[in-house]
């Protein structure tokens, strides 16, 4: 295969936008193919792990400039009136998702990304030479090189079969102190709420998709009678929405095998992380500068089972365990027995550092 310095990236989320212009900036021709515009909203929790921090800037994001509220405290409260606190050890940053997209886009315009809107990719098939991608308006392109960063949801790959969840994200206008972050926990899922860079606060939370069915699909009655339940809770939502509700569904938690899929993944496209640790766009930035580092070897040798294999490895060993404690966090907060879940929740607050442990789990090391 051609290792010329041309790649095509068929997404332009976070981590394809970060690819993008880690290539570009590199001397790589880019493209990105991207199905929908910039700017535009997106279910996100919009905190972001410290170890992601010295890496926006040096992609051009100044988030200093910014005056990005930094999280360093972290609230957890239940259904049954408990509540736990205790001191983020990296901590985090708030952004709204909009925003940053939409920043990483120009960013990436202004290294001279070619960037193709309203293109949805349908296929992508590897050939002698390359790729050849087939977009939905009929258009055939071929490229030497394509990265998948096309998200969760798209017909490119098959969604395993597991217990799906909703996802539902607004701004309000109040919320927690501007250095903190809650979580709070609900039957069939849980809630976050924390400030960002614009003064408004995002609430996010995540939901079995069995309980949204349960009041047909209406969100104002999922709130009133599954979340609400939750007092600390009930009091976030009723604060004043500052934009309408984004609502995503088919939500699953896991990996994708991209030799199988024959190209590189990156991003939510290789693996998707429970919103709870507050990492899934920190792992999209890790991928995006470890496959950076890859294709910089693969342009000198043009190995491509080699940058396939190493793609391979990082997502079926890094990330799969990164997802797993993900979803070892995620779990404790639906254990659904309400004596063990009041036990849980007690042991927290009473068992004198328990909270800061498990909080620990969910951050990596600074990318």
């Amino acid at each position: 295969m051609s290792n010329s310095k041309e790649i095509c990236i068929v997404g332009g989320g976070l981590a394809g936008l970060s690819l993008a212009i880690l290539t570009a900036k590199n001397g790589w021709k880019v493209t990105v193919l991207e199905k929908g515009d910039y700017p535009r909203p997106k279910v996100c929790g919009e905190y972001i792990s410290m170890e992601s921090y010295d890496f926006l800037e040096s992609l051009g994001v100044n988030l200093s400039k910014l005056q990005t509220p930094i999280i360093s405290n972290f609230t957890l409260t239940t259904e049954h009136r408990i509540s736990a606190s205790t001191k983020l050890k990296t901590g985090g940053f708030g952004i709204s998702r909009m925003f940053l997209d939409h920043e990483l886009y120009k960013i990436a315009l202004d290294n001279g990304v070619s960037i193709k809107l309203h293109s949805k990719v349908t296929a992508i098939k590897k050939t002698d030479f390359g790729f050849t991608i087939q977009i939905n308006h009929g258009e055939n392109l071929s490229y030497p090189l394509v990265v998948g960063t096309f998200g969760r949801i798209s017909g490119l790959q098959e969604n395993k079969k597991q217990n799906s969840f909703v996802g539902v994200k607004y701004h309000v206008e109040a919320g927690p102190s501007e250095d903190t972050i809650e979580i709070h926990q609900f039957k069939g899922g849980y809630c976050g709420v924390s400030k960002v860079e614009n003064g408004a606060y995002n609430l996010c939370y995540l939901v079995d998709s069995n309980a949204l069915k349960s009041v047909k699909g209406n969100i104002e009655a999922l709130e009133e009678k599954v979340l609400s339940r939750n007092p600390s809770l009930k009091k976030r939502l009723q604060s004043k929405k500052l934009t309408e509700p984004v609502v995503t569904s088919k939500i699953y938690f896991g990996t994708q095998n991209s030799m199988q899929q024959g190209y590189v993944l990156l991003g939510d496209a290789a693996g998707f992380i429970p919103p709870l640790t507050g990492n899934g766009m920190s792992l999209a930035f890790r991928s995006a500068k470890k496959l950076f580092l890859s294709l910089q070897e693969f342009q000198k040798h043009g190995e491509y089972n080699k940058l396939l294999q190493e793609n391979h490895q990082y997502i079926q060993h890094y990330l799969k365990f990164r997802i797993k404690k993900g979803r070892f966090l995620q779990s404790l907060l639906f254990i659904q027995n309400p004596i063990f879940n009041k036990m849980l929740c007690y042991a927290l607050v009473y068992i004198p550092g328990l909270l800061q442990i498990l909080s620990k789990q969910a951050v990596g090391k600074k990318i």
